[in-house]
């Protein structure tokens, strides 16, 4: 019996999927919060495509994104995510080290709830 067409669909998640993934994280939507505040509503939390490529890492694609402090002279970046179009995976480019990260070592390792400003 050959296997159903369903069966072989490879879920994708789309760029707009990807990015809302990752607005909805309790720390991007806490730091959003945090730069509304510290700004006086001036500077707003926000989502870039760093590259529209695709990243490739391990057999997987990744779509590359950073956090970035919005204001009306410049985007300063906090951090950068890859987000798997596959599967819900969730990556953190380490800055420091130049290491991709997983979500559960970087909020262990990183404390982002913790984060207050863009030096952390």
């Amino acid at each position: 019996m050959a296997p159903s067409a369903s069966a072989e669909v490879q879920h994708v998640r789309s760029k707009e999927q990807a990015a809302a993934a990752l607005m909805a994280l309790p720390e991007l939507q806490a730091w959003s919060a945090i730069v509304e505040k510290n700004s006086g509503g001036k500077s707003h939390g926000a989502l870039i495509e760093y590259d529209p490529t695709p990243r490739k890492l391990n057999g997987k694609s990744y779509w590359q994104f950073s956090f970035v402090e919005n204001s009306s002279d410049a985007a300063q970046r906090w951090e950068s995510f890859l987000v798997s179009s596959s599967d819900e995976e969730i990556l953190v480019e380490d800055a420091s080290t130049d290491e991709v990260i997983s979500l559960a070592r970087w909020r262990r390792e990183k404390h982002p709830a913790k984060r207050t400003s863009i030096d952390g």
